[in-house]
């Protein structure tokens, strides 16, 4: 159902494929995924009577592999930031995984451009810190520390890590054609790993937007669904049990029974029901 596009913004093109007409929702891809995900969630939406615009992570599209000197966080949430802009403003978000992470922290930067977000199967920005606490969840993230060895994490991001990735983490799945075919780019593998990265070497950082990065972890100012799978086997559900600090007033937390990690694939009418029913 979709078509690529390109939004053109002041920070470069950024590609994403699109359906249907009407107010805009954006939705952000996470690891390993592609935009083409959401486009279960995309059908309820666009029968509802809305546009969705779901662009694909700097780095991680032919177009823009060479464009990610920096991998951190908030890249990516100017990045949004920009493509709310350029499609006009004040826009609904939506951000699953990494992308979770985006949405969470373009609210925080700013709420001038997003009129109501949800997040799905990663905490709040400001809590998310927590939970590697906890020595079971640290197991889970084993990929994520494995990441940070240059050559090791080369070696085990593959298709047998990623299949095993999404097993373990939404069991009823299987690994669509076009998330093997996009993780098949060596240079969108090295994309990947350098978010990984980021999160622990400040050489990622881009300095530019060190003042934002003030903001970036605080509590948005947004309302905010979180939504959450009882089953997902990458990041549980037990973990969100704090995240009523990081959220503003008004906010939710979904824990959506039988969902994976995937919530936009596993249980696409919960999640659609929840999301139309915030958006209005």
């Amino acid at each position: 159902m979709f078509e690529e596009i390109v939004v053109g913004t002041e920070r470069g093109d950024v590609p994403a494929l699109a359906a249907g007409d009407g107010p805009v929702v954006v939705c952000w891809h996470g690891f390993p995924d592609h935009p083409a995900s959401f486009g279960p969630l995309a059908e309820r939406l666009v029968a509802a009577g809305r546009r969705v615009v779901a662009p694909f992570l700097r780095g991680h599209h032919p177009s823009t592999v060479g464009e990610l000197p920096f991998g951190d966080g908030l890249t990516l949430a100017v990045d949004a930031a920009a493509v709310n802009s350029a499609l006009g403003g004040a826009v609904d978000v939506i951000g699953h995984d990494i992308g979770a992470g985006v949405a969470g922290r373009l609210a925080a930067i700013r709420p001038d451009l997003v009129r109501r977000v949800i997040t799905m199967s990663v905490p709040p920005p400001a809590t998310l810190g927590r939970i590697f606490a906890e020595p079971a969840q640290q197991q889970r993230f084993f990929y994520l520390f494995v990441f940070q060895v240059a050559g090791v994490g080369e070696a085990l991001l593959n298709d047998k890590l990623i299949d095993y990735l999404w097993r373990t983490w939404s069991p009823a799945l299987e690994v669509p054609d076009y998330v093997t075919a996009m993780y098949a780019d060596p240079a969108i593998r090295a994309n990947a790993l350098k978010l990984y990265r980021a999160n622990f070497d400040r050489s990622l950082h881009d300095p530019a937007l060190t003042d934002l990065a003030k903001l970036s972890e605080k509590p948005a100012e947004v309302p905010m669904l979180v939504l959450a799978g009882a089953d997902d086997g990458c990041i549980t559900p037990d973990n969100y049990a704090g995240a009523a600090t990081g959220l503003a007033p008004g906010s939710r937390v979904e824990i959506v029974a039988g969902g994976g990690h995937f919530l936009q694939l596993d249980s696409t009418d919960e999640v659609a029901a929840l999301a139309l029913d915030w958006l209005s």
